[in-house]
């Protein structure tokens, strides 16, 4: 329990400046399989911005004859300016008590007032994985509220629903668990796919564009782990890191009883005992 932020964090740091575009910063995590890019001028911390921050851009969009890309907006409107840091020598606990306190994925770790990493979610779940087993059973940190959808919902109200906090699971018409999806999934799938008809300009004017359709069908992951409240959170940790994932379902029997995701990883680390 006495690891530091420098044993467990990430020390090469994707980042932006506020005149990159949100398409470029959602490239970037695409590339990087990341959720999040710290935001510097120069080799100053001036902002964070994350794959919820691109869902609540995609979320706004008006009618269609309204619609702006938004990818063609700057880093600069959509970010988290002056975001929380934490030191290299501050430990792994601390770190996750701030995490846990200010809901808040990730910290860009300075010194001498230059970035040198960033501490996420992911670092402390690995942590948790490594250091934690048998203290906490999944049914002590997992989360019974959850937002159920049918697979035929569209992206602009998944969208929503995410960018306003809600974890998201797809459940058919018999009640039956097909999947999830994420505040990564919905950030990072093609936004021109997400009207039947889009405007775009042209010598003459915006033409109107007919396009096909995405639903939530579309981005869910079908995720085969399933969990049951009873088992070593340590082990939802492992799978977290093995998988790529940032929850998992958990089960009583074929009954989906909750969900149980790096936050609550993090809030596990953060109220654990010394």
């Amino acid at each position: 329990m006495m690891a530091k932020v420098k044993d467990y964090m990430t020390d090469r740091v994707v980042t932006v400046t506020p005149r990159d575009t949100l398409g470029r910063a959602r490239n970037l995590m695409l590339e990087r399989k990341i959720r999040r890019l710290v935001v510097v001028e120069g080799n100053k911390v001036v902002g964070i911005i994350t794959a919820t921050d691109i869902a609540k851009a995609l979320a706004r969009r008006g009618a269609p004859w309204r619609w702006r890309n938004p990818e063609n907006s700057l880093v600069d409107r959509f970010m988290t300016r002056n975001p929380v840091t934490i030191g290299p020598d501050e430990l792994v606990r601390t770190a996750s008590k701030v995490m846990s306190e200010r809901g808040i994925g990730g910290l860009p770790v300075v010194k001498d007032s230059s970035l040198v990493g960033i501490l996420t979610e992911t670092d402390v779940s690995r942590f948790f994985a490594e250091n934690m087993r048998g203290s906490y059973k999944i049914r002590d940190l997992m989360d019974e509220n959850y937002q159920v959808i049918a697979p035929n919902t569209n992206l602009k109200k998944v969208a929503k629903l995410i960018a306003d906090g809600n974890r998201v699971l797809i459940v058919g018409s018999e009640g039956s668990y097909l999947g999830m999806i994420t505040e990564g999934d919905i950030a990072l799938w093609e936004p021109n796919l997400a009207k039947k008809y889009v405007l775009i300009p042209s010598r003459t004017g915006r033409i109107s564009v007919d396009v096909r359709v995405k639903t939530a069908r579309h981005i869910m992951k079908e995720i085969e782990i399933r969990l049951n409240p009873e088992e070593d959170a340590a082990k939802a940790a492992r799978y977290m890191i093995e998988w790529g994932v940032s929850a998992i379902p958990v089960f009583d029997g074929d009954e989906l009883v909750g969900v149980i995701d790096k936050k609550a990883l993090v809030r596990g680390v953060a109220n654990a005992s010394e």
